[in-house]
């Protein structure tokens, strides 16, 4: 499920930083509530040692200028939350509409419309254009025991590998089993040129791509990336996407 608000700024522009990722995070978890985003944000659904937090969200949708280092939106921006779990959702959407208001860094952003949108995968692919942009790595050790992060390209094998292995882990974390075993695996093919995206959160560089894609794969799955993000770094805004029609 999904929730696309438009929301009105009191000034004639809203005036955010280049990377704003934190200031969305942070105003998702807050409008959430307390013990929804307590729950979410400090225990999550674990798999694999890894804590999932099973919703993702778009960048700031909109017209704007850019400057020395700030994006000037023009009111109003519209914002897509996604997420597979219902209760999520309802509990999100009940704070926000009684509150009327949702505060982004310093900024209060009033509510002018909210709607819920169950987009439904039915076949095994899909043709899709980035809300937010994609992005899969893995981290590797060098020869004195420090990490790095390498970041794949959708070109590269292991973007489609690590997209179909987070989907398999964001699946048994929304079910409560693992996925059955199959030969089909997700792909995904760039129709246009992908764009790179370097996104700074907090003291962390992170690369994802953006562009239109086509995605392969058992319909389970694909509904999964649809309702909690494909690829890594989800609950950072990453991966949500909006259907553009079926190859």
């Amino acid at each position: 499920m999904r929730v696309l608000m438009e929301l009105t700024s009191k000034k004639a522009e809203l005036i955010v930083p280049f990377h704003y990722t934190e200031w969305l995070q942070a105003a998702i978890y807050s409008a959430m509530g307390q013990p929804v985003a307590q729950a979410v944000h400090d225990v999550g659904f674990p798999v694999d040692n890894r804590a999932l937090k099973l919703f993702t969200f778009s960048r700031l949708l909109g017209k704007y200028r850019v400057g020395r280092e700030t994006l000037s939106f023009s009111s109003p921006v519209k914002l897509v939350v996604a997420s597979p779990l219902k209760i999520m959702i309802q509990e999100f959407v009940n704070a926000i509409v009684f509150r009327n208001e949702f505060r982004l860094g310093p900024e209060v952003l009033t509510l002018s419309q909210i709607t819920v949108d169950n987009s439904q995968v039915d076949k095994p692919y899909v043709r899709v254009k980035t809300l937010s942009p994609i992005s899969t790595h893995s981290t590797l050790s060098k020869g004195d025991g420090s990490k790095y992060t390498v970041y794949y390209h959708p070109r590269e094998q292991e973007f489609s590998q690590f997209l179909h292995q987070n989907l398999v882990r964001k699946y048994l974390a929304i079910h409560g089993q693992p996925w059955r075993a199959s030969d089909v695996r997700v792909h995904i093919t760039g129709k246009t040129e992908s764009k790179m995206n370097i996104v700074y959160y907090k003291d962390t560089i992170i690369k994802g791509y953006s562009g239109v894609f086509d995605i392969s794969g058992p319909v389970e799955l694909l509904q999964t990336g649809m309702d909690a993000g494909f690829g890594d770094r989800s609950s950072l805004g990453f991966g949500l996407v909006e259907l553009m029609g079926r190859r």
